[in-house]
């Protein structure tokens, strides 16, 4: 097969646009990548212990103070 002769190879594949997009994502995979892989060793555990703490937050008190102030006192 003649792929170097094919419309696919010569409109698309070979041009300058295909290749700046080819060297993009090479590009942004490449420094996301560290990132990514931190994520899936560590990440998820912190992700998961911080969604647990706001969620203990939001139905203990107010998401602002760490401790819910009773609402009656009179003090001043």
């Amino acid at each position: 097969m003649d792929i170097y002769h094919s419309w696919i190879y010569q409109h698309v594949f070979n041009t300058e646009w295909f290749m700046w997009i080819v060297v993009y994502v090479v590009l942004g995979l490449n420094i996301l990548s560290p990132l990514l892989v931190w994520f899936f060793i560590t990440g998820r555990k912190l992700l998961k212990r911080y969604l647990a703490h706001r969620k203990q937050q939001r139905q203990g008190g107010s998401p602002s103070s760490g401790s819910p102030t009773p609402s009656g006192s009179g003090a001043a």
